[in-house]
């Protein structure tokens, strides 16, 4: 009888064991945060939605049209936007048929591999370093000036990308050759929020005081909350209380992107496509501090990041967000370097000045820079939020935010500075960009007709 008493007693163990275990796999297999027969760490790009496969593989796995479809999801603007240099439009063409079939570039997962961290290099790519030989081998044959070099310099200072080369294009490098250093009409653009909204409804030409505040009677609203609400922009342009915290005549206590979103739809699109937002895009918990691969600081690795991180809930100042609130995360060499930097001088310097205190070099100025788009046919200026654009590869800020202050060679040959860039550019680069003379060479050669003009 004791035998069978003990011999019950382990089995009971063992089913309790069986059936625990095959609840947590179950809900690893079916949940949001997926983590279980995980291959591999994704990409610097991914790691932060790795645990939701269906995310990039669907319903299945190993399939190339639907990994495909998935890239294109959320990468597409992007590639558009940069006026992707190799379109998968171009191997298409029954012309590159040959070069297909030795790089099948019509993927992207050709050269992204995920889960591969042992072959990861730079960018996501996956290919040996030589991956441009494939297809550029007899190169040196119509371009002499590149005759004697090595494949790993065809990205090397600012020469040339695979999907982004706007600011890298030979007529490009030529127009903006002789620019000087340091520009003469130093200008950021504009932010016009509130005057596009304002011509669009009288109530943003409100300004909206205590005694307006439209919360229902049941809400305790502290008078700090009240003050740093008068001292915004929102109260400043009619907005009031039910504008952000109501949802279906509901009190929202902590407003969503989407309520955000309401009115910043393009700032909100930015954010939900950046590192800060992506896992919220996913409808996964959002990111928290500690979960980034970059150095941040340790007494912040538990906050959320949503748009209230940056902005606050009802202080929100533009430059606090700008400076601020980025340093109260990040601690790598370079946002610790902002401080000593002549950027950061600048902003003081306008801070100082009632004609140019939107003016000042921060952080979001060159992370998050102010873009202009057209919506409804009418152009506006906004912040992007998503600073994915202008890292990916970094040559992707100098249209939009360097050249507003330096030339476009200074300004390629400081990107490429791995001193420069940790020091938040004190200094002046050290290594000279030789795509301009090679540029301004065959322009010479082009004019004198010895060789035939590309556009001809």
């Amino acid at each position: 009888m004791i035998r069978i008493i003990k011999t019950n007693k382990w089995w009971i163990i063992w089913v309790a064991f069986t059936l625990a275990l095959a609840a947590y796999y179950a809900n690893s297999l079916t949940g949001d945060d997926k983590d279980v027969f995980l291959p591999g760490n994704a990409s610097d790009g991914h790691y932060q939605i790795e645990k939701k496969c269906d995310t990039c593989h669907g319903d299945g796995f190993d399939d190339k049209e639907t990994l495909q479809k998935s890239c294109v999801r959320c990468h597409s603007k992007e590639l558009k936007a940069i006026n992707d240099s190799h379109p998968k439009k171009k191997f298409t063409n029954p012309r590159n048929a040959d070069r297909v079939a030795l790089l099948d570039a019509r993927y992207c997962t050709t050269c992204h591999i995920e889960h591969k961290t042992d072959k990861t290099l730079s960018m996501g790519v996956t290919l040996p370093e030589d991956y441009c030989f494939i297809c550029h081998k007899d190169v040196a044959k119509n371009r002499p000036s590149h005759k004697g070099m090595s494949f790993e310099t065809c990205d090397d200072a600012g020469c040339h990308n695979y999907h982004d080369n706007k600011a890298l294009y030979e007529e490009y490098l030529v127009k903006h050759n002789d620019q000087k250093n340091h520009l003469d009409n130093i200008a950021l653009p504009k932010k016009d929020l509130k005057k596009v909204f304002q011509e669009k409804n009288e109530k943003f030409k409100i300004t909206l005081t205590e005694k307006d505040i439209d919360s229902p009677e049941e809400i305790e609203i502290s008078q700090k909350i009240v003050y740093q609400w008068q001292t915004t922009a929102h109260a400043k342009s009619g907005v009031n209380c039910k504008d952000c915290h109501n949802k279906k005549s509901e009190w929202v206590f902590k407003p969503s992107v989407k309520l955000c979103s309401k009115c910043h739809d393009k700032e909100s699109e930015g954010f939900l496509a950046s590192k800060h937002g992506m896992r919220l895009a996913e409808g996964l918990p959002a990111m928290k501090v500690k979960q980034a691969r970059i150095p941040m600081r340790s007494d912040a690795g538990h906050k959320s990041i949503d748009c209230q991180s940056c902005h606050s809930d009802h202080s929100f100042n533009t430059k606090n967000a700008a400076i601020k609130a980025c340093l109260n995360c990040h601690d790598d060499k370079h946002s610790k370097s902002y401080k000593k930097s002549q950027h950061y001088r600048s902003y003081l310097l306008s801070q100082n000045s009632s004609n140019s205190k939107d003016q000042g070099v921060t952080c979001a100025t060159c992370h998050m820079p102010r873009i202009s788009i057209y919506e409804n046919y009418v152009e506006r200026t906004l912040v992007d939020h998503n600073q994915n654009n202008t890292l990916r590869p970094n040559e992707k800020m100098v249209r939009a935010v360097c050249m507003n202050c330096h030339g476009l060679k200074f300004s390629l040959e400081s990107l490429a500075d791995n001193t420069l860039i940790e020091n938040n550019f004190n200094g002046t680069p050290k290594r000279e960009n030789k795509g301009f003379e090679m540029a301004m060479i065959r322009e010479e050669l082009k004019r004198k007709g010895l060789i035939k003009d590309d556009k001809k």
